[in-house]
């Protein structure tokens, strides 16, 4: 792709993705998405050239307002918002973007101070654009030995609070393995449901296309794919043969699905309540194993998620499920001591999935993960009454943070005794075996694995 010809309208949409997620604490996702969809007359190479761009820009923000300081005459924080934005973009293009030349870096990051309205700053944007230009193999970054939080803090774009975070969970080896992985560009993984197109098949379409295809580490039923464009567009995506979903979030379904093994072999009918369900991975994974014996009751708390269940169930051909918008943290009386299992995938701060979701690192704090782990201890409460005697709690988040997790594992037993932890190895296969703690929970650690974080924990009512 050359990118020295893209449009100036394409760097613009790009700025204002940038613009609305690091000034607006706008979703990334929801953001690009929005940008993308209404712009209907956007070529393709202009689609991936402002995701490119906007989401390599919002990823190293802090990397490049580093750069940025060593070059600016006031403080980044302080430049006119577009100004700061337009300046970060083109950085990243100098430094990361080969395809650009940086004259049209430059260039262009001209054109877009004139068209925001900031014309006297033209010169301003020229001159310290330039000079990175001329001197950027010379920057100096933090000493790693000496200043081995600040390092790891600007070479990887996370807040100096959030790498200690990590490196108090994990240690400084294993932290700093994990922002690797989330700087890098994860493959697509897809877990394959045989309809229309089985992954043997499947894979070899890809193949066809040009798309670099191996299988998943975890499971068999999944494959991962390298830069595959949009998914939408791929073959066997309109006929539900797959479905978009990273093999840690795999995880709860196939326990559980294992977990009620025996009952299914003996062909007895099973309930379970996928309480926080959207976008539906874990409820259509679960549908798919048994779709005469298990009804699933899924449930999240808006009508804009629930529909979202649908949409997808309807796609893979998903009949023996049950939608229904509710919020968990109201009991509801018709589904006290009613299911076999209860999978409770629960709103978290989301510090396994920074590779996915770019924008996490700079919303989260402190004080958000402590009440996002008050909030999960709630929903635990209220979702215990209605497991069945010897019925299961799959309960689970994309994080890794002790307070949302063990923690709230060891004072979920301590306060309903008619509970007992069930050590998750004997149902997931070998591949995974490696990755449960002492008391049989699963943590998912990314840079161990090639995967989102996440964290995974079974509770069985024993009266």
């Amino acid at each position: 792709m050359d990118n020295a010809n893209i449009k100036i309208n394409a760097r613009l949409l790009a700025l204002e993705v940038i613009t609305d997620v690091l000034e607006n604490g706008s979703f990334c996702n929801i953001s690009l998405n929005k940008c993308l969809n209404t712009k209907k007359s956007l070529e393709a190479r202009d689609k991936r050239f402002i995701s490119m761009l906007s989401l390599g820009t919002i990823e190293r923000a802090a990397e490049l307002d580093y750069i940025l300081e060593l070059y600016c005459k006031k403080p980044v924080n302080r430049l006119k918002p577009y100004i700061r934005n337009i300046l970060r973009m083109a950085v990243y293009q100098i430094k990361y973007m080969e395809n650009v030349p940086d004259s049209a870096a430059v260039n262009e990051a001209v054109k877009l101070t004139v068209k925001k309205g900031y014309k006297p700053l033209k010169g301003y944007v020229n001159g310290v654009l330039r000079n990175i230009v001329r001197t950027v193999s010379e920057i100096k970054y933090p000493d790693r030995e000496k200043e081995p939080v600040k390092y790891m803090s600007i070479a990887y774009s996370i807040p100096e609070w959030l790498v200690n975070h990590y490196i108090c969970e994990l240690g400084s080896d294993t932290a700093e393995k994990a922002f690797k992985y989330f700087i890098g560009v994860p493959d697509v993984t897809i877990r394959c449901t045989k309809k229309a197109y089985d992954k043997t098949e499947l894979a070899g379409k890809f193949e066809e296309k040009g798309i670099k295809v191996k299988n998943g580490d975890f499971f068999d039923y999944t494959l991962k794919l390298e830069n595959p464009g949009s998914v939408t567009e791929l073959c066997g995506y309109d006929e539900g043969s797959f479905f978009v979903q990273d093999e840690s979030s795999m995880i709860p379904a196939h326990i559980a699905g294992m977990l009620l093994e025996n009952k299914l072999k003996n062909k007895e009918s099973c309930k379970i309540l996928d309480i926080c369900a959207a976008p539906g991975g874990k409820t259509l994974q679960m549908a798919a194993y048994d779709d005469k014996n298990i009804h699933i009751d899924a449930r999240d708390i808006s009508d804009e998620k629930t529909a979202l269940i649908l949409e997808n169930a309807e796609r893979l051909g998903i009949k023996n499920i049950t939608v229904k918008t509710a919020d968990a943290l109201v009991p509801d009386e018709t589904c006290m001591d009613r299911y076999d299992a209860v999978i409770a995938d629960l709103p978290c701060s989301g510090l396994g999935v920074l590779a996915k979701k770019k924008d996490i690192k700079y919303n989260v704090s402190p004080t958000g993960m402590k009440e996002l782990a008050v909030l999960q201890e709630k929903i635990l409460d209220v979702v215990s009454g209605y497991v069945k005697k010897n019925g299961f709690i799959v309960f689970s988040t994309c994080t890794l943070n002790k307070c949302e997790n063990e923690d709230n594992v060891k004072n979920f037993l301590l306060r309903h005794e008619n509970f007992e932890n069930i050590n998750t190895k004997g149902y997931i296969p070998d591949t995974l075996k490696s990755m449960v703690t002492k008391e049989g929970m699963i943590k998912v650690i990314p840079g161990r694995a090639y995967a989102d974080g996440f964290f995974v924990s079974v509770f069985r009512r024993k009266v």
